[in-house]
């Protein structure tokens, strides 16, 4: 009965969908278009594809060609009070945060509008390329580019569209995209990553593989900001917790980079701890031996400033992009746009 309800859901979703991409393509709707280019990344799946630093990735490629770049984020769940940013009302989410530790001289707008909000960048920050957060299915801003992020762990969202499944719209679509990049690499066997490109392909053949890994950097403190080698995780008994979208992907990571993990606590994407929770996550580490805490930095961003006693040493796992294969493509995409 319960398989049938979301079947049915997700007929339904998925006709308001692809009506609503018809009308795009027709021209009922229209697209707006900016006067300086637009480059998207985004995904078709719900949930984590390590899309939040190949932006990173991709802002300070631009950045390095001496490009003035501006991020345009909706803000999807902001619910964080900030202090003097009347740019974004004082709210704004965990990604936010991390672009803003990571690279804060490269300005980052949230609002719905995100034609508006591309205008203001024009103005207020003599932006030359704007680079649009999640934007695969924000059809009403016309982009230049369309990067679309495929997570090896979960590549094709169980096939169906949410509620039955996790795709946001139907994979055909996949052929608007302009470039994949294929985000885990290494958490998955050859074959299974061959079998998503050969899928990938039978989509929307014309369309280039990128192929990525999480990179762990360092371990940076909690309580401190002093940073570790990753090689203190060796062989240590560790608790890890994190509110990401793909929650299995930053277990691996740890395991990968040497840690024990004796306990493990996945919450929601872009969930917003509380004390008494946090409270509860150290006495769940203390039960289960372990000897540090490890969290991802979308978590840190989100309770540094919660007044909690910890027993332990709470770790962030610092990673970033690293391309290990087809490089050249992506630099081969990226400069046609800037020449």
């Amino acid at each position: 009965m319960l398989l049938k309800s979301l079947y049915s859901l997700s007929k339904i979703y998925g006709f308001v969908v692809k009506t609503r991409i018809f009308f795009y393509k027709k021209s009922v709707l229209r697209s707006v278009r900016l006067p300086i280019p637009v480059i998207s990344v985004g995904n078709i799946t719900l949930g984590g594809t390590g899309k939040t630093p190949v932006v990173e990735y991709v802002a300070r490629y631009l950045q390095k060609k001496g490009k003035k770049v501006v991020i345009l984020s909706r803000g999807y769940t902001a619910a964080i009070k900030q202090k003097g940013d009347s740019l974004n009302k004082n709210i704004c989410n965990d990604e936010y945060l991390v672009f803003q530790e990571n690279i804060p001289d490269i300005p980052h707008l949230l609002n719905k509008d995100r034609a508006k909000s591309g205008l203001h960048a024009i103005r207020q920050f003599q932006a030359q390329y704007l680079l649009l957060d999640d934007g695969f299915q924000h059809l009403r801003l016309a982009r230049d580019m369309d990067i679309v992020t495929i997570d090896a762990l979960n590549p094709f969202g169980l096939g169906h569209i949410v509620p039955r499944g996790m795709l946001r719209e139907p994979l055909k679509e996949l052929k608007r995209a302009d470039l994949f990049v294929l985000t885990h690499v290494d958490q998955c066997g050859l074959g299974e990553i061959q079998a998503i490109i050969d899928q990938l392909r039978e989509i929307a053949g014309h369309v280039p593989v990128v192929e990525t890994v999480h990179k762990p950097l360092w371990l940076e403190s909690l309580k401190d900001h002093e940073t570790a080698d990753i090689q203190v995780l060796q062989g240590k008994k560790v608790f890890a917790f994190c509110a990401i979208g793909n929650p299995e992907s930053f277990r691996k990571s740890v395991d990968g980079a040497g840690g024990k993990v004796l306990g493990f606590h996945a919450f929601p994407d872009h969930h917003i701890y509380t004390a008494s929770e946090l409270q509860t996550l150290n006495a769940e580490a203390q039960r289960v031996g372990s000897e540090a805490i490890m969290i991802t930095q979308k978590d840190r961003v989100k309770i540094k400033n919660v007044r909690v006693s910890w027993d332990f040493p709470v770790w962030t796992l610092k990673i970033e992009i690293r391309i290990v294969r087809g490089n050249e493509i992506f630099e081969n995409k990226i400069n046609a746009i800037l020449n």
